[in-house]
């Protein structure tokens, strides 16, 4: 995959190297083909280069949420709140109905759930120990 970009480089390089002789020797096609080429081939570079950067960026915020709720939920199945992970699990595979307040997108509901479970782990560590009440 990497000698594709590489090629692609190389070739923008000789493009512009191409322009500029065309420049220097007066040669009016070469100059024109190969500095339509070469800005083509730069706006190419630079957009999928966003891309990758943009999908890259996308993936990890994703792989941390998700690792944010599998830890959650790993919590919630170790102290014994199994009704609590089968509901988590259920709000997020199972679309809600078209009257339904939630919102249909997986990741929307990932992340109202995580947001849930974070909640009332909070509120689990801020009450007062069973020796105490």
């Amino acid at each position: 995959m990497i000698l594709i970009y590489v090629l692609m480089i190389l070739f923008t390089a000789w493009m512009f190297w191409g322009w500029m002789v065309g420049e220097s020797r007066e040669i009016y096609w070469m100059r024109n083909w190969c500095a339509s080429i070469f800005i083509a081939m730069s706006v190419l570079m630079c957009l999928g280069g966003g891309a990758k950067i943009t999908k890259k960026y996308y993936e990890r915020s994703h792989r941390a949420s998700i690792q944010e709720l599998s830890r959650l939920l790993k919590e919630r199945f170790d102290e014994g709140r199994v009704d609590d992970v089968r509901d988590a699990i259920s709000h997020i595979a199972d679309a809600p109905d078209e009257w339904s307040t939630h919102s249909t997108d997986v990741l929307q509901r990932m992340a109202d759930v995580t947001q849930a479970l974070e909640k009332t782990s909070r509120s689990r560590v801020a009450s007062k120990p069973k020796s105490v009440q």
